[in-house]
């Protein structure tokens, strides 16, 4: 940055921020009760970086120089979380969530740690917390850039390398456990002729440690989630929020996605497979398997094929279509081989499509689609 630009940057700031660093900032609002540097020319620096780096947020941050380039293509899906964050659909408003900048922080390093809400009040006069996120602001000549805190965030936890993946965690490690995972990783590798993946694994409690993790304190679109998990393949990063040192449910749908194109994967048989061989939000096959044959036997006159077709719960979360889809993909697979299974994973996108790929498969009518699955069911 030249000397004159230095210069313009700097009466930029000064004239969007009052000498009390309070007011006429654009794209946030300041709460009254906050601490912010008592250097003022600090202060009005790093308040007008943070105005000019939201406004960017709404154009197009790649091109922003309030972000390091290399490091927001490597958190890509943080920095997006503000791509339109004001929006209610809801209230069909475009700018309903105001930003708030409630928390400013001095590093022992030098940095800032920024802290922003976002609310909106609905006509009720109800107040709505849509997302609270955490940056870190960085000194860079006469401004700031702004950074994910995921480095910062994880930096004490501890590591372990078990053949192609690293594991993180906090506490205790359990060694089987991660084995186990290492060799599903490889085998599924070699089952889809895909060279197996490398990557680091940080094992967190649930879903919320792993926004946690990112900087991203509330979104309210994961509101009491628990299980879930977050896999970077650019980055080689995979943060699972299982309590566990493996994610084989997960893995295999990042497996399939490597695979084939968004537009020819069939969620059914996907989550039909991954019921068949690892697991559907924590509950294992075996067990949900039972559950939908007791369902199926106290339900005299159910129709496992309409089902597949519906949005009925077996047990929340779980839809009982994917069950259904599992024990077909099962006799796929131990009738027909796994190429077959692939067929099936690979045949677009809709239900429609998952049962015309099975009669195809197996010849067997619709007319006996119903028979086949309670007679599966049985073995």
């Amino acid at each position: 940055m030249t000397r004159i630009n230095k210069l313009f940057f700097l009466f930029f700031c000064l004239f969007i921020v009052c000498l009390n660093g309070k007011s006429q900032v654009v794209n946030y609002k300041i709460i009254s009760q906050i601490e912010l540097p008592n250097d003022s020319l600090l202060r009005v620096r790093l308040l007008g970086s943070l105005d000019v780096f939201l406004g960017d947020t709404r154009f197009d941050l790649q091109n922003s120089k309030m972000v390091d380039q290399d490091h927001y293509s490597q958190y890509f899906d943080f920095f997006d979380m503000l791509n339109g964050v004001e929006r209610s659909r809801k209230y069909n408003d475009s700018s309903f969530f105001k930003c708030y900048l409630k928390n400013v922080v001095l590093q022992p390093n030098g940095d800032y740690r920024i802290e922003l809400s976002y609310y909106g009040t609905s006509p009720e006069m109800e107040i709505i917390n849509k997302l609270n996120i955490t940056f870190l602001a960085k000194e860079n000549n006469e401004n700031f850039k702004f950074f994910c805190p995921f480095k910062e965030n994880s930096e004490a936890w501890k590591s372990k390398k078990i053949g192609n993946i690293d594991f993180f965690y906090k506490e205790k490690f359990d060694k089987k456990e991660a084995k186990d995972f290492d060799r599903y990783n490889s085998s599924l590798a070699k089952k889809m002729a895909i060279k197996p993946l490398t990557f680091r694994y940080y094992n967190c409690k649930d879903i919320q440690e792993v926004y946690k993790l990112l900087g991203i304190d509330y979104d309210i679109s994961i509101n009491g989630e628990m299980r879930s998990g977050y896999f970077d393949q650019k980055n080689k990063l995979f943060l699972s929020g299982t309590n566990s040192f493996q994610y084989k449910h997960d893995l295999t749908h990042t497996y399939f996605a490597l695979k084939y194109a968004d537009s020819l994967r069939n969620w059914m048989g996907e989550e039909g497979f991954n019921i068949c061989n690892n697991d559907y939000w924590g509950l294992p096959g075996d067990e949900i398997f039972k559950l939908l044959k007791d369902f199926i036997q106290s339900n005299q006159y159910f129709s496992p094929l309409d089902a597949l077709k519906g949005d009925e719960y077996l047990k929340h979360p779980i839809l009982i279509k994917y069950p259904i889809a599992a024990v077909l993909v099962r006799k796929v697979e131990k009738e027909y081989g796994f190429e077959k299974v692939l067929e099936l994973i690979s045949c677009g996108e809709n239900e429609e499509n998952f049962i015309t790929k099975f009669v195809q498969i197996t010849g067997i009518g619709l007319d006996k689609i119903d028979e086949t699955i309670k007679e599966e069911l049985k073995r």
